[in-house]
């Protein structure tokens, strides 16, 4: 071959035609991975996750091993009597109801070959355990949100998960009375609003009202469709108290009707927990947060007693082994590389807590006929 003459130019680094350049890379970026290193990422990882479900949404439920709820029926309250010493006490017994709480299974299994975890690269391994987290996450919220918006009674056995306050069902449920006012087999808390003469303002106020008639003080929290949000339904309302973040400080501007309404100073902070604003209604102040997992016209609304509080809306079933994901291995016979792989296992179930008037549910639509939605 004749020699040519001149400098060499990026085109002359091409690899020749023999030569596969994404093997190449790939084989020069291998890091390797331990798989004790990995089953341990995993561990913290989910440690994390275990830590956030409780942090983000503890608040709403409690947690219990046991497998059914017990509490009071309601019926008609009489005033205790007056007595003297000489009377005969009369004894009065309460009416138990009760429903399960439902337990199950999930997981998947994480792991490969032991020449995958040989020459795996950390980008690689990172992207594992989020979208294991991820799943983990989207399961463990779509149970939550299923359980708050759906009036479906669910078979156990010969028993039934069941819904808040319901009008019918195969579990009848009175409320006992509370404040001078009596309940009957068909208090419902699952509201059908007509939006042709209503407006997300009267779903609010009926909203609270039915909390508050059974004891709960406000403030209540609600949740709300996003879409509905970002079509500025609730921030239009009269009553709807805005977000504003401690560092933005409201100006006085003397009468001034241009120009910004406040100025800040320091590192923005965003709403925790999806809050949007607050809104006055009749019955008291109630948090709106919103979420992508209900659609337009829907809203839920209940009353916090504090995180994992046995008073909150929903009962996080668990089994022996405790709240949140944890791992199972799987050996192999490779001493090298003792372990095949590892599971990752959630055992849990979301039930109605033992108050079924705490959670309200809504849908604001032409008609107003409630129907359980679809939950994202």
């Amino acid at each position: 071959m004749a020699e040519i003459l001149g400098a060499n130019d990026i085109a002359s680094l091409a690899l020749p035609a023999g030569i596969d350049g994404g093997i190449v890379a790939e084989w020069n970026m291998r890091e390797g991975r331990p798989f004790g290193q990995f089953v341990n990422d995993l561990s913290l990882a989910l440690s994390d996750f275990n830590s956030e479900l409780v942090r983000r949404w503890g608040w709403v439920y409690s947690v219990s091993q046991e497998p059914a709820l017990e509490y009071d029926e309601g019926a008609t309250v009489t005033p205790t009597p007056e007595i003297t010493e000489l009377d005969d006490i009369v004894s009065v017994a309460g009416e138990l109801n009760g429903h399960m709480l439902p337990l199950k299974l999930y997981g998947e299994g994480v792991g490969g070959s032991w020449k995958y975890f040989q020459r795996t690269r950390e980008a690689k391994v990172r992207t594992d355990l989020s979208t294991k987290v991820n799943r983990l996450k989207w399961r463990f919220e779509r149970n939550l949100f299923t359980r708050l918006m759906t009036n479906t009674e669910n078979a156990i056995g010969s028993g039934y998960d069941v819904p808040f306050a319901k009008a019918s069902g195969s579990v009848s449920y009175t409320p006992p009375a509370y404040g001078g006012q009596s309940f009957d087999s068909t208090h419902n808390h699952f509201l059908g609003v007509d939006s042709d003469t209503l407006g997300f303002d009267d779903m609010l106020d009926q909203m609270a009202e039915h909390l508050e008639e059974h004891g709960h003080e406000a403030p209540f929290t609600a949740y709300v469709s996003r879409a509905d949000v970002a079509a500025g339904s609730y921030k239009a309302l009269t009553n709807f108290v805005q977000y504003v973040s401690p560092v933005i400080n409201v100006v006085d501007r003397g009468g001034a009707t241009s120009g910004n309404r406040f100025f800040t100073q320091g590192t923005p902070m965003v709403a925790d927990g999806g809050i949007i604003g607050h809104y006055q209604s009749d019955f008291g102040l109630i948090e709106i947060r919103s979420t992508n997992r209900l659609t337009t016209g829907y809203a839920w609304m209940g009353k916090s007693y504090g995180e994992t509080d046995s008073r909150n809306p929903l009962v996080v079933r668990v089994a022996e082994e405790g709240f949140g994901a944890y791992l199972v291995v799987e050996t192999s016979d490779n001493n090298q590389w003792p372990v095949k792989r590892v599971a990752v296992v959630m055992e849990h179930g979301v039930g109605v807590g033992s108050d079924r008037t705490n959670g309200v549910v809504a849908l604001l639509v032409s008609g107003g006929a409630f129907a359980n939605p679809t939950i994202g």
